[in-house]
């Protein structure tokens, strides 16, 4: 008898599971319908106390929408915002834009605080708090002329650079067949490839030259600027074609390295446009779709796939980094997630099986990966809701670039399904239940993805250095935006806002996780700021956005506690800190580090402002404050400037070029991964010998 109730209870707990999962992907009035039942049903009597009388949940209120539903601005007339580009909810501009408004509302004089008559222009904001280099002029003068390359020993490096960092997360040149194709045009002076070829080679220069730009020791003579590279590039892949062209694979390998090179530049709104037609031109040639043609052999049809999924991953990133919808829906892509193997093991067991019998493949990846398959290929009979299946035949696969991009496809589905669901306008609409419900079924979710780890991946409870940092630190600090992208819902919601009230424990749970996820990013990095190092360990064309989303939520956080008078503000102002020190370090040589520093830092001294006059309102947060700061933290300048209305915004330090990072030293706790001296091996999304011919 107990052991039936036991499994009753597992079955009760798998149904409540699978109610939470579709729960925000069915009709509104089915959601809440849901949502009400599990609420009656539920232990927590918290959430219980979220429905109202009349049985109908609480929905967001006191205008604290964190969805965008409208557009404020005039985009096609305003100068400054048209590089900027519409921002939506998820994107930390958004949120920035918010705090921002919130502070601008009260004037901070030598009397206090009073609320400001003169209303905020939005469009002033957006313009002021944004770190995006789009408004700077893309161009280069003067010819270029396409014909000149790098030495081959020059050469060689930056390919080696790039295989080294960039096709880690971004796998869309093959590594085998391209370093090949390399080798015979520097052997052969008489050989013309074709000019798109040329094209893909001068963006694998730009992105490599760009990381040399930060690690200074990888700064060769003869090497082009990134600019330089990234002109000739175009001017090549234009050289011979129209304005609208028919894709093939060589097209949508252009489309998506210029949109990674526009990242890498800081033209986040332009990288996003050209992305889009990156994603357009693929799903034009079906690489969205599984491919059974037997015109392409085995190895040319993994290589597609992975295609798909490095642009997958970059429009998702940019989709977060600019709070847009991306241009697809999951709904269509049956393309089948890239099998943990590298090139070099395509002809051996078990990856020439996986490559040729599809049913093996999803069977086999229907263990392996916390999805199993993708939703359009499923099978329906199968009982797998999430998670891995342990096995020891995956002990035996060694720790590899494969694995990792296979891990990495996987946490940014997990981003994407958040993205599509708590952030669409008519879902940020629906009863808390609701909301709540779908939070915290995403973050059981990124829960289950870390518990699947292989332990060469895990970042859990890792104590110091070892082989596989660079991994580690890629799919950490992913866990964590995704994380802060799930749950930051839960702290515009106007329970939290309430003078004197509690918050009810599941708001509190999740913004909770927000609020750790971003100071666990943080911890990431050590506490003395050192550019090289974070260059050599992290995905560093997007790392300025990860930490842009940690140095944001501690401002909001930071923002409720002055106003509701919580305690442990010393703990998130230190938090803080940190974040403003690795920020005004990446500004020294980076333009977007430094737009980056001064938003943050400017939020930073009118909150702490507004504390200190508030302090006898609020004397517990004043208290803790007070233990925390120190006279080398300007405060003492803060207080005396209170009669001139004090915004001040801190001095950047003067640019000091790249010599400054050939004089820090490392950490003792520095972390290295093997890539740094070891090519990576990996994949090759299209083969260009047919080119050549």
């Amino acid at each position: 008898m107990e052991r039936r109730y036991r499994d009753l209870e597992s079955q009760v707990q798998v149904y409540e599971k699978l109610l939470r999962r579709v729960q925000f992907r069915v009709s509104p009035e089915d959601g809440d319908l849901i949502a009400r039942t599990l609420a009656h049903y539920s232990e927590t009597s918290d959430m219980k106390g979220t429905v109202t009388d009349r049985g109908q949940s609480q929905t967001i209120g006191d205008g604290a929408v964190y969805a965008i539903e409208c557009v404020q601005e005039d985009l096609h007339s305003s100068k400054t915002l048209q590089p900027i580009g519409f921002i939506g909810g998820p994107s930390e501009l958004s949120w920035i834009q918010d705090l921002n408004q919130e502070v601008e509302k009260y004037t901070i004089s030598s009397d206090g605080i009073s609320p400001n008559e003169v209303p905020t222009n939005d469009s002033e904001v957006l313009s002021r708090v944004s770190y995006f280099l789009d408004d700077q002029e893309l161009a280069i003068y003067g010819n270029i002329d396409l014909q000149i390359q790098p030495p081959q020993g020059v050469a060689e490096r930056l390919l080696c650079l790039y295989f080294q960092t960039v096709h880690l997360s971004f796998p869309i040149i093959s590594k085998l067949s391209f370093t090949q194709q390399v080798g015979r045009y520097y052997a052969n002076p008489n050989l013309r490839p074709p000019k798109k070829w040329l094209a893909i080679l001068n963006l694998v220069f730009a992105a490599a030259a760009k990381f040399a730009h930060l690690v200074p020791q990888h700064l060769m003579q003869s090497m082009d600027s990134p600019t330089e590279y990234f002109f000739r590039a175009q001017q090549l892949a234009t050289a011979e074609n129209p304005l609208i062209e028919h894709p093939n694979l060589q097209q949508v390998q252009i489309e998506g390295l210029t949109a990674f090179l526009c990242m890498v530049l800081g033209h986040i709104n332009r990288s996003w446009r050209v992305c889009g037609i990156a994603i357009r031109s693929s799903i034009a040639m079906g690489i969205n779709l599984r491919n059974q043609s037997k015109e392409i052999s085995n190895t040319s049809r993994e290589i597609r796939y992975r295609v798909w999924w490095s642009l997958y991953t970059l429009e998702n990133t940019l989709s977060v980094m600019t709070g847009r919808p991306t241009g697809t829906s999951d709904r269509f892509c049956t393309t089948p997630l890239p099998i943990p193997f590298e090139e070099e093991q395509f002809h051996q067991d078990p990856a020439v099986r996986l490559l040729a019998d599809s049913g093996f493949r999803a069977e086999y990846m229907r263990d392996f990966t916390f999805f199993g398959c993708t939703p359009a290929n499923r099978p329906p009979n199968t009982d797998k809701i999430g998670g891995r299946r342990p096995d020891s035949k995956f002990q035996d696969i060694v720790p590899n670039t494969s694995r990792y991009f296979l891990y990495f496809v996987e946490l940014t589905k997990i981003m994407r399904q958040a993205v599509d669901s708590l952030y669409s306008p008519g879902f940020a609409r629906r009863p808390w239940l609701t909301i709540y419900a779908a939070m915290i079924d995403l973050v059981h979710e990124t829960d289950e993805w870390l518990s699947g780890l292989a332990a060469a991946f895990s970042f859990k409870d890792h104590q110091g250095s070892g082989q596989f940092d660079r991994w580690r630190w890629g799919l950490a600090v992913r866990f964590h935006s995704v994380r802060i992208t799930i749950c930051r819902p839960s702290l515009c919601r106007s329970g939290r806002h309430r003078q004197g009230t509690e918050p009810s424990k599941d708001l509190q749970e999740t913004a909770d996780i927000c609020i750790d996820s971003a100071c666990q990013l943080l911890d990431l990095l050590p506490d003395k700021p050192d550019g090289i190092w974070l260059a050599q360990v992290s995905p560093w064309w997007c790392v300025l956005h990860y930490l842009m989303q940690s140095a944001t939520i501690l401002l909001i956080e930071l923002g409720y506690r002055i106003g509701t008078g919580a305690d442990q503000a010393a703990f998130i102002e230190s938090r803080i800190k940190k974040a403003l020190d690795w920020l005004s370090t990446l500004a020294a040589d980076d333009l977007a580090a430094e737009r980056a520093f001064r938003v943050c830092d400017s939020l930073h001294r009118r909150l702490l402002l507004r504390s200190i006059i508030e302090q006898d309102r609020v004397p517990r947060f004043s208290a803790a404050l007070s233990t925390k700061l120190t006279p080398s933290d300007d405060v003492p300048n803060l207080v005396s400037q209170a009669e001139h209305n004090l915004t001040h915004v801190s001095v950047m330090p003067h640019r000091t070029g790249e010599s400054a990072f050939m004089d820090s030293e490392m950490r003792n706790e520095t972390m290295f991964h093997p890539a740094l001296q070891t090519p990576y091996d990996e994949f090759m999304p299209y083969n260009l010998d047919s080119a050549w011919n």
